[in-house]
């Protein structure tokens, strides 16, 4: 597996799909934000693999992960 400077966890919530931060990446937005998670541009309806795609698109150096508990 390639070297990430860290992981990008999707979670869909009720209010939407928010992307957890962790690794570098992780430290990084949190710096800035005051928090490792961030809401995204995508509501609950949006497709998982789509958000992942999108997201994957804008953070390529990053591992991109879903976490869907609604599957659950």
């Amino acid at each position: 597996m390639p070297q990430y400077p860290g992981t990008i966890t999707l979670l869909r919530t009720t209010e939407g799909w928010v992307a957890k931060f962790s690794g570098k990446a992780g430290e990084e937005v949190e710096r800035l934000f005051g928090s490792d998670t961030l809401p995204t541009a995508f509501t609950t309806q949006a497709d998982a693999k789509r958000v992942q795609a999108e997201i994957k698109r804008q953070w390529p150096i990053c591992y991109v992960r879903v976490e869907d508990g609604r599957r659950r």
